[in-house]
């Protein structure tokens, strides 16, 4: 009772003075469960708070003993990767078609293949494998029994499901959302009030730019909120046939058998050996004739090139120059080497004078010279 009464007169002396100083206080808000005694501006909200005091104790001990929060699952994305195995693949895609019908989903994407080659031949329906994967959404209510009938269309090969919690992220969006418009709002206010232009082109940049952040908020809550109401299933459908064990070939052949099958293997694999040969030559032949009447032009342009360029040479023949003449230098010797002392021959006085030859017989060249008349 003292504490109740003493409260009540620290809450009008407050009172008084706040009504004497003439100015306001903001009252603070409660956050996570916890009372604060202030200043009030109406003296009928202090009693009242301090009547609320006398229970505080238990209050607070009973928020110290409450359970922990739980996990908030309102967000909840669900995603699914399907493999499933068929027989008859036309039958089961039709079947699955249906499911999706009547489950109100819809077929985001999907890649179809027939299972043939990409080149230009032709080839039987026993030679392809069709396959299919899509990307289906269906209503999140209706997820695990879309996922139940899928697998009885064919054998279940491989399964993988998964849950997203964006619950979090969400309220954290929502939250941020709320805190830019309401700075929208101000800043919409100022740019009403607002007389100088420069001031104005500031809260328009500014206001451009919280208008863009608001619009990207929102397209991610909008995406969230449709992975929630519409689930993910990948699925992957693959045709296959029954395994059939192949007929054991019987070694009771006899040799003229085998010969024939030889023979007629080689012979089937000599005319289609022929048969791919001839079509080559076919699609080959187009061009070889464009590369033939080239060639034909290159060659008759190179022979008429040649031939003008011989009547031109007849007709302007080169003058011949005469060869230059050169003097031819004198032979060299090679220089005479002296002998050494030692190797050379004593010297010699001078010769001794010639002797005096005798006359000539006259007589005897005459008649030498009669003889030779």
């Amino acid at each position: 009772m003292k504490r109740s009464l003493l409260l009540l007169a620290l809450a009008g002396t407050l009172s008084l003075t706040a009504c004497g100083s003439g100015d306001k206080q903001d009252t603070p808000r409660p956050r996570n469960g916890e009372f604060t005694v202030g200043s009030y501006e109406d003296n009928d909200t202090a009693a009242a708070e301090s009547a609320d005091t006398e229970n505080s104790d238990a209050t607070a001990t009973d928020y110290k003993q409450s359970e922990p929060k739980l996990i908030d699952t309102k967000m909840l994305v669900y995603s699914c990767d399907m493999s499933i195995d068929v027989l008859d693949f036309d039958k089961s895609l039709d079947r699955i078609h249906e499911l999706i019908s009547s489950y109100n989903g819809f077929i985001e994407s999907e890649v179809y293949s027939d299972g043939g080659s990409s080149s230009q031949w032709v080839y039987s329906d026993d030679e392809k494998w069709k396959s299919l994967s899509a990307v289906i959404r269906v209503p999140s209510a209706s997820y695990d029994s879309f996922c139940s009938d899928i697998e009885e269309v064919g054998d279940l090969r491989r399964k993988n499901a998964s849950v997203e919690n964006l619950s979090t992220e969400y309220s954290d969006l929502k939250t941020t959302l709320a805190i830019y418009e309401a700075k929208e709002q101000r800043y919409l206010d100022l740019l009403e009030s607002v007389k100088n232009e420069s001031d104005a082109i500031q809260y328009e940049n500014e206001l451009t730019d919280i208008q863009i952040q608001i619009a990207t908020l929102k397209t991610r809550m909008n995406t969230i909120e449709n992975d929630v109401a519409y689930s993910y299933i990948n699925l992957s459908v693959n045709e296959v046939r029954k395994y059939t064990d192949k007929p054991v070939v019987k070694k009771t052949d006899t040799f003229g058998q085998r010969l024939k099958n030889t023979a007629s293997e080689t012979w089937s694999s000599f005319l289609e050996f022929l048969e791919k040969l001839l079509f080559v030559v076919i699609r080959v032949l187009p061009y070889l004739l464009l590369f033939g009447i080239i060639a034909f032009i290159i060659v008759k342009l190179a022979k008429l090139i040649s031939k003008l360029a011989e009547k031109y040479r007849a007709k302007h023949p080169k003058p011949v120059r005469p060869a230059p003449v050169y003097m031819q230098a004198p032979p060299m010797y090679p220089a005479p080497q002296q002998m050494p002392v030692q190797n050379r021959a004593p010297v010699q006085g001078p010769p001794p004078p010639p002797k005096e030859k005798a006359a000539p017989n006259v007589d005897k060249a005459d008649k030498k010279d009669d003889k030779d008349a």
